[in-house]
């Protein structure tokens, strides 16, 4: 099987990082066992199976990644290598972040908890978005199981090794689809009709959400806010786990803002002014600010 290493910026603590992307029993596309990253990932329209992982320590991480072609055909090797060191933000420098949260006995008690700890992304930032669609106004399993059916339906399932692997379905797939297909798989009326308009203009070219990692924040976020059924939070959202924007802040988020309540001792739930005030002195890595928190509920 081809591999090849690839060089993390420490710290990174992998099994912080796996955890986080694996925290609903319901999640179907992202098998983390026994501390490995793998994932079913079409590339160049070849499905690619990508197993990464990471040996050493946090203050000196070792990456390696292992891929296979289980249908056959050809995947530039740089292009998978690039798409791994994407997906575990093998790049990111998280010691600014550090330095500031050092500014605060509150969030620095977080950092030093959870030292290492980066995103997993999403493989393409549509996944991300039709994510957030999904994830408006529910709790997490339910969004975590409108996921699976919508890959069970119209992805695919593809077995290696006696494991099965679950491909997310491209946009293309939902072009017959209609609003009341999803509404049999408990989709709500205004749900079905944002995902298949998201993946309409995707599809047909007229929205090309992978090029918003490189987009300035600002202009990012005011281009997903013309998109319907995409508000603030979903836009961050995506912006953050999708494009691996650093200064989001997904505000409504009640994860966030339950965690800033707990960690500032608030007597009662922040407003968004709070959260955004309380957030201000972490700008421009509000996103990992938002992550760290996040994290801090799955041991509350």
């Amino acid at each position: 099987m081809p591999h090849a290493k690839i060089k993390i910026v420490p710290p990174f603590d992998m099994k912080l990082s796996l955890r986080f992307a694996t925290a609903c029993r319901f999640e179907s596309e992202n098998d983390c066992r026994e501390g490995k990253f793998r994932r079913i990932i079409k590339i160049d329209n070849v499905p690619v199976l990508l197993t990464i992982t990471v040996s050493g320590n946090v203050e000196n991480p070792a990456g390696r990644v292992q891929w296979s072609m289980p249908e056959g055909g050809n995947v530039r090797r740089k292009t998978i290598l690039d798409l791994s060191r994407r997906i575990v933000s093998a790049d990111l420098d998280l010691e600014p972040f550090y330095k500031q949260a050092s500014n605060s006995h509150t969030v620095k008690k977080v950092t030093d908890t959870f030292r290492g700890l980066k995103p997993i992304l999403t493989p393409t930032v549509y996944e991300s978005a039709a994510w957030a669609i999904m994830g408006q106004q529910v709790n997490l399993n339910f969004a975590y199981t409108l996921k699976k059916r919508i890959t069970e339906k119209y992805g695919r399932t593809i077995s290696i090794d006696n494991r099965k692997y679950a491909l997310f379905p491209e946009p293309v797939k939902f072009k017959k689809v209609t609003v009341g297909q999803l509404r049999r798989l408990q989709f709500s009326t205004r749900k079905a009709e944002y995902l298949l308009g998201l993946s309409k203009s995707v599809t047909n070219g007229e929205l090309n959400l992978e090029l918003l990692a490189g987009e300035n924040y600002e202009n990012a976020l005011e281009k997903l806010l013309t998109v319907r059924g995409i508000g603030i939070w979903s836009a961050n959202y995506i912006l953050m786990r999708g494009a691996g924007q650093l200064n989001c802040l997904p505000l409504g988020d009640s994860g966030l803002h339950r965690a800033v309540k707990n960690w500032y001792k608030l007597k009662n739930l922040p407003d968004h002014e709070k959260v955004k005030k309380l957030a201000k002195p972490f700008a421009p890595f509000r996103s990992l600010y938002t992550l760290y928190l996040w994290y801090s509920l799955l041991n509350s």
